[in-house]
């Protein structure tokens, strides 16, 4: 598996509830969005999906090389991604292009959900979780 940074749009943020999976092995974080997904509010938690003209704000997580196994298996389990079905859940987890807010393009792991798993009318409309909740 290639070391990525990840970018999180919602509860892995710092403040957020399940902040505490990977918080001590956070080594640096960026703001970045990602365009042309979209964002749903699913109750207690985000979904994106992949939609043109639309754009997600979130954080890049930079994880400390020894910690990097470990913490992808706790997010992936957090996510109910498992990588030996890749496709057969409600999210994957997928390298996409994240732009920092310099203009930069990073590469980054992101976990991208199912389209049939969101109603159109939950979206968040300016992809922002935070200023969401």
């Amino acid at each position: 598996m290639e070391i990525l940074p990840f970018f999180a749009y919602g509860t892995l943020i710092s403040d957020q509830p399940n902040y505490y999976l990977w918080k001590d092995s956070i080594t640096d974080t960026k703001n970045g969005i990602i365009k042309n997904h979209q964002l749903f509010d699913m109750g207690h938690y985000p979904m994106i999906i992949q939609s043109e003209g639309n754009d997600v704000h979130g954080m890049l997580m930079y994880i400390k090389d020894e910690d990097y196994d470990k913490i992808t298996k706790i997010i992936d389990n957090l996510e109910g991604y498992n990588p030996e079905k890749h496709g057969m859940s409600a999210y994957n987890r997928e390298i996409r292009d994240i732009e920092l807010e310099n203009g930069e393009l990073k590469k980054a792991w992101i976990y991208i959900g199912s389209e049939e798993y969101v109603k159109k009318e939950d979206s968040v409309k300016d992809g922002n979780w935070i200023s969401h909740i």
